[in-house]
């Protein structure tokens, strides 16, 4: 079975909720085939952007193309478009095969098609054999399966999942992230998350959007999101980075050589060096475990002197707090086996790869 995924274009969206403006301006585009989660702190727009695309809500300006077609005055059962609830959604007085069946029926599909549909689809979420029992009878993750099966087996051109994994613990969430993502690649349906949490977007996604504030942050690859953020938000709102703040002395192609605390001198390289002129403060946005203790010589070019000032046991790793004389904190994070290298108190050298480092304009 296979599912044709669309194009979808968002130009200019401006959304109104009175004087407040939840969706700020906003373009995007999703291709064909592709998983997109849009991730955010609450009241950044992400849900109110989600509630425009399927219907649910309509737009103040702009415009939503889906396939090349305007859909914004279309009603959210005319976009025919497949959507996947936090809270599943399913109807408890229906077997697990007529839930799935539901959307077929209301199309008016013959009963052999419907059929035929329904157990391709239970097949294809593992699912085989629960099809005359009720959702009380299955798990949470088996009913997420039903309504992930019954959300795309009217072969709809798009997927909207609404915080589609809130509702399950963390193992079975991370469980689940892989069996929708798996099961997304091989219908090929172009799929839209919203999600708050940040591990379940750099998982799942092949883009991830950041909003705050009703606007776009940035949009692109997991990787780059977390290891070359474009803005002091998207750098601290995923995950743990040190943002150390320095003055650019000198560029050299793509490669930017900054004084940093101390007078110690680091290069970080630059993906928009027009951005980027001598004497521009700036931050250097790093992450804790892309930074090395050196035992020997240093790895890199980047090394710069610090003064142990607690330590933390977690589990797989050794989170550092490091100071310098400025009583500028930073956070490293080691393998355990470096723990005799780490005494509190001690100055010891940090070395870092430009490559793992991101520029950011103050």
């Amino acid at each position: 079975m296979t599912v044709v995924g669309a194009n979808l274009l968002m130009n200019n969206v401006e959304k109104y909720y009175k004087s407040f403006k939840a969706v700020d301006k906003v373009s995007l585009s999703v291709n064909k085939g592709e998983f997109l989660t849009i991730l955010g702190p609450s009241g950044s727009g992400k849900t109110s952007l989600l509630k425009l695309i399927a219907g649910f809500e309509k737009i103040n300006s702009g415009e939503i193309l889906l396939n090349k077609e305007n859909i914004e005055t279309k009603k959210p059962y005319e976009r025919n478009i497949g959507m996947l609830f936090q809270n599943y959604a399913l109807f408890p007085h229906m077997t697990i095969f007529d839930n799935i069946a539901y959307p077929l029926k209301i199309r008016k599909l013959s009963k052999d098609q419907i059929r035929q549909k329904v157990m391709a689809m239970l097949e294809m979420v593992d699912l085989e054999g629960v099809e005359n029992r009720y959702p009380k009878q299955l798990s949470g993750g088996q009913q997420q399966r039903v309504a992930l099966a019954r959300a795309i087996v009217f072969n709809p051109p798009l997927l909207l999942l609404d915080e589609p994994l809130g509702a399950l613990d963390k193992n079975l969430r991370q469980k689940m992230q892989l069996e929708i993502k798996h099961i997304q690649q091989k219908v090929g349906i172009t799929t839209i998350s919203v999600t708050h949490d940040q591990e379940e977007a750099l998982t799942m996604s092949d883009k991830v959007c950041i909003m705050n504030k009703g606007k776009l942050e940035q949009i692109d690859t997991p990787e780059n999101i977390y290891q070359k953020p474009k803005s002091r938000f998207v750098a601290e709102f995923i995950g743990e980075i040190n943002l150390i703040r320095g003055k650019i002395l000198e560029t050299e192609g793509k490669v930017a050589i900054i004084e940093i605390f101390n007078k110690q001198i680091v290069k970080a390289e630059m993906d928009e060096p027009d951005q980027f002129v001598q004497g521009k403060a700036v931050s250097i946005a790093l992450r804790p475990e892309n930074i090395y203790v050196t035992k020997d010589k240093p790895k890199y070019d980047n090394n710069i002197s610090a003064i142990i000032k607690e330590v933390i046991f977690v589990g797989d790793a050794l989170k550092v707090k490091v100071i310098n004389k400025k009583q500028e904190e930073m956070m490293i994070k080691v393998k355990p086996s470096y723990k005799e290298l780490l005494t509190i108190g001690k100055e010891i050298i940090l070395n870092w790869d430009i490559g793992k480092c991101s520029l950011i304009g103050n």
